[in-house]
Order: structure tokens, then sequence, then C-alpha cells
């Protein structure tokens, strides 16, 4: 991550915050009373015009809260821009706020999106879609599916775990060409920056670690051979299970994945949300593109 010397804005700053992050009513009750910020309570859907226009109207500093799948929309429209985003955190897991060392609870944060440093930071794209943190194909598309409907009627981790129980039952494979080699796989997964191989942190971004998309694809062909692989990462990480040809990875800037289907278009997650794309799937690491306000003592994201 590279470090830039920010600027107070003269401007007020305009706040974003997403209506339905469950944290809003909390975040705007923190806000009140303060005379150079401006809030703007919106649909999700709504983020990137209103950030648009706050561009246009040479606002240097947007603030955004909500959580992974928000702060997407919002990078969507700032990637490539001199305008910094400051984060609020308002989502259940926040893997991009972790990212970055912005602290959860919300007067830390807000203090630190008023008066932070600027670093610029790595993002990522499929297809024409940005993603912060992950992408995959295959059984967590399933997943999710499943976790959005039970949610309905539970909690997020419940859900979850009831979620990833269904999926070991209904356990189903995808056929994928991976620079050009035909792979069959449950799981595909492409992550910004190095992830941690070992336990207790597996799947974790590893710090120091290489820039680039760290790919993951994962090679069992039952459920019980997920279950064994799940064990076994728990008992040894994944590196061993890569030297027994049970995972591949790898860390790359580029990579065309397409699956053998027939329909028009798939459905990926990028940053816990669902989305139809077009095949073959094109991922790309693009470095240094987004201005991102962090800890001043704490930069240094890879």
């Amino acid at each position: 991550m590279k470090h830039n010397q920010g600027e107070t804005p003269a401007l007020k700053i305009p706040v974003f915050v997403n209506k339905h992050a469950g944290s809003a009513e909390a975040v705007i009750n923190s806000l009140a009373g303060r005379d150079d910020i401006t809030v703007h309570t919106l649909l999700a859907s709504d983020m990137q015009v209103a950030i648009q226009t706050a561009i246009d109207d040479g606002h240097k500093r947007v603030i955004v809260s909500g959580g992974d799948g928000t702060l997407a929309l919002a990078a969507g429209i700032l990637t490539d821009t001199e305008t910094e985003m400051a984060i609020i955190p308002g989502g259940t897991l926040n893997h991009f706020a972790q990212r970055l060392l912005i602290p959860t609870d919300i007067s830390s944060a807000i203090e630190l999106a008023m008066h932070g440093k600027v670093a610029s930071t790595h993002v990522a794209y499929v297809n024409n879609q940005i993603f912060l943190n992950t992408s995959s194909v295959g059984a967590y598309v399933t997943f999710v599916r499943t976790r959005e409907y039970l949610e309905r009627k539970m909690q997020y981790m419940t859900a979850s775990i009831l979620a990833g129980i269904r999926r070991l039952y209904h356990f189903r494979h995808t056929h994928i060409i991976l620079n050009e080699q035909k792979i069959k796989t449950p799981l595909v997964f492409v992550g910004v920056g190095e992830r941690d191989l070992q336990i207790p942190s597996v799947g974790q971004v590893k710090p120091d670690g290489r820039e680039g998309l760290h790919l993951i694809v994962i090679r069992c062909h039952s459920s019980w051979s997920v279950i064994k692989l799940v064990f076994s990462a728990m008992l040894m990480g994944i590196d061993p299970l890569t030297k027994a040809k049970l995972v591949d990875n790898a860390i790359i800037d580029e990579v065309e994945v397409t699956l053998r289907s027939r329909k028009k278009s798939l459905t990926v997650a990028v940053d816990g949300e669902l989305i139809k794309l077009r095949p073959p799937l094109q991922y790309r690491f693009k470095r240094d593109s987004l201005n991102v306000v962090v800890p001043e003592a704490k930069g240094g994201d890879k």
C-alpha cells in the first residue's frame, strides 16, 4: 500500500449510509449534531449515483457506511479517481475494513474517517464487476442462496451452519476450464491478496503476503471427500493438501475461468453477493487503484 499526504477538504464531507445495513441507525445517531458533514441515508442501489454526484461536485473525500457489498459498489465509482473513500463498517463480517485495520467501533471509525491518512490499495475485477475481497464459483454460490433463504427464519450464524450442512448433503460438482485445463471441482475461490493457508487463519489475508489474486481450486469428488479435506485443513492447513494434489493454489494477476454449461449467464459470488455474468469469467488484479482512509500507523496493506 502506498501512502499519500491527505488534505482536509474545504467542503462538508458527505456520508453515505446504506439504510438497510444492520448498524445504520447507530451510525446515523453517532453522526447527529456534526456540522462538518452531510448525511445521506440511501438504498444500496442508489449509492453509486450519489457518490458520482459528490465526485462531480468536487468532494475530495466521501465516507461510506455499510457492509462489503456496499463498499464494493462505492469502490466501483471511486477506483481510478482522486477522491478518497473513508469507511464506517456496517456489515456482518466487514472483511475489507478488517484488511485495512479499520476499527469496527462506530465512534472510532468516525474519528478515523474524518481525520485519517490516505493510502492506495488494490482491487480486483471479474469481467467488469469490481470486488474487494473474494469471488467464487460453485458450492459457495448455492451456499449463499441457501443461507439467504434460511436467514428469513433465523439468525445469520445459525443459517450459515445449516446452509453448509445442506450443501454437503446435496453435493454438486462444477465443470470448469481453467487456462485450457479441464477440471471437475466443487469450488473455485479467488481472493484479493495472498491468503493464509495455515491453521488457525486459513482463508484470511496473510500479513505481508504477496500481491495478486490468490486462486484456490478444490479437487473433491464427493461429500465425504469434502469433509475429509475440511478436517485435514483444520489439522494441517492447505499447504500439505496442495502437495497431495487435493487443492490447487497460485498467486496470479489474471485468470480465465469457463464453466462447461449451456447457460448464457453464470451466477458468481462477489464479496458475499450473488450476481449474473456472461462467461468466460475474466479475473484480473488492479494495483493501487483505490484511495482509502486508514490508520496512520497501520498502513502497509499488500
